[in-house]
């Protein structure tokens, strides 16, 4: 918990005062991804993402601007068999893991499933939704972890490398360390942790902590008992930077960061400072009691080629009672996309999760950022539901065999997100 003095904790409250927007009417359900294998074919869209200029900070390599990109896809759900095994570009996966959802999906099986489900996909980009660390519901498949990290046991089945954590007594250092051990668990004042092997690094983002709400996780009110989002990506690409922001809590109030904020924390690097602000004013929003705090991961992951681009991983509010607070929030992560594309350096953005709601009702907020959708929309026949797991990137990236593929049971979600992006 952080300590605060008056004066600052009445700035912060006040800015986050709520106030009353109109509402908006549910506009109607979107159509299913076309067009559909074999054939392929390429839809082409105007580019109306506009990179800034570049300004020589850091290595990372600028976006070009594509005024064409390629954009194919499945017009229904696959099985994960029908992925194909070359792949376009660099495969990104979406999937809820259920750990709230059932005892049943807390088991050491079907971690297994989930870990042979992004295996047999190819993807060497994964975002996890609903992941516990040390709580006590996530214990019960598996009694042998006293310290159960929920993405991390999914991720030590799918790459071995990660067994070092469950296995072994890895050092832990600051988030900030200039010159981290190769294997090591890296923690910021944010609520972000990374844990990094030479085959890759897996990244947690907080969301609230059992002493941050009244019914805590799922009863666990535990200050070390965190639940949010994670994401994992695999050698050759890197994590060059990750953070995490408390989304708003209350329709009418904004997240832990201000829009002017948002703009300092895409420009390079964050500092220790930075870091420790951001810390505060998240811890401060989760503790606001409005509603179960949710939140973005944003990961930053240079390629093999030097390409800078932004993850922002995020699980918004469920329900149609929430959907004046789920506008909110969705509006606040297209302003971490605009700032993150911006940088500088300029980056291509990827916004994928659980988004709770239609694709045409996301299309309404993000389209106002230049985002557009790589994958969402209805399962493919009469009367079906629309699919929450979507992905969403900047105008101009290729998005190629995108899909929503079966889990087979691994989920409560009957699907997770999947795309190649180039």
């Amino acid at each position: 918990m952080s300590l605060w003095s008056p004066a600052a904790r009445d700035a912060f409250r006040a800015r986050i005062a709520p106030k009353a927007p109109p509402r908006a009417e549910p506009p109607p359900k979107a159509p299913a991804l076309k067009p559909p294998p074999p054939s392929l074919s390429q839809a082409r869209h105007a580019d109306a993402f506009i990179a800034a200029k570049p300004t020589g900070r850091g290595p990372a390599k600028p976006p070009e601007l594509n005024p064409q990109p390629l954009r194919t896809g499945f017009d229904k759900p696959v099985s994960v068999d029908a992925l194909p095994d070359k792949k376009t570009g660099t495969g990104i996966l979406t999937l809820n893991t259920a750990t709230g959802a059932g005892d049943e999906y807390n088991t050491a099986a079907n971690r297994g499933a989930q870990a042979k489900l992004i295996l047999d996909s190819g993807a060497s980009i994964v975002a996890f939704q609903e992941v516990d660390v040390n709580v006590e519901r996530s214990k019960r498949g598996d009694a042998k972890s006293a310290d159960r990290n929920t993405a991390l046991d999914i991720v030590a089945k799918a790459n071995p490398a990660f067994r070092a954590f469950i296995e072994g007594n890895v050092p832990k250092v600051d988030i900030n360390d200039p010159s981290p051990p190769p294997t090591s668990i890296r923690t910021g004042e944010d609520g972000t942790t990374l844990y990094d092997t030479p085959e890759g690094t897996l990244v947690t983002g907080e969301s609230f902590s059992g002493d941050d709400t009244e019914g805590g996780v799922d009863g666990d009110h535990g200050a070390d008992s965190t639940y949010g989002n994670a994401t994992y990506v695999a050698a050759p690409d890197e994590v060059t930077e990750a953070y995490t922001v408390t989304l708003p809590t209350q329709d009418g109030t904004p997240g832990a960061a201000s829009p002017e904020r948002l703009q300092a924390l895409a420009d390079g690097k964050l500092t220790k400072e930075e870091r420790a602000e951001l810390g505060r004013d998240n811890e401060l929003l989760r503790d606001s009691g409005r509603s179960e705090p949710r939140s973005a991961l944003v990961t930053r992951v240079k390629g093999p080629d030097g390409t800078e681009r932004t993850i922002i991983n995020v699980h918004v509010a469920a329900g149609k009672d929430n959907k004046d607070l789920r506008d909110q929030q969705l509006a606040y992560i297209a302003q971490i996309a605009a700032a993150e594309s911006k940088g500088p350096p300029s980056r291509e953005v990827v916004v994928l999760g659980d988004l709770n709601t239609s694709t045409t009702e996301v299309q309404a907020l993000f389209g106002k950022a230049g985002l557009e959708r790589a994958v969402g929309g209805t399962s493919g026949g009469p009367g079906e539901i629309e699919d929450y797991d979507q992905v969403w990137t900047t105008a101009g990236v290729n998005t190629q065999n995108s899909a929503q593929v079966e889990t087979d049971g691994a989920s409560d979600h009957p699907h997770a997100g999947y795309t190649e992006i180039s």
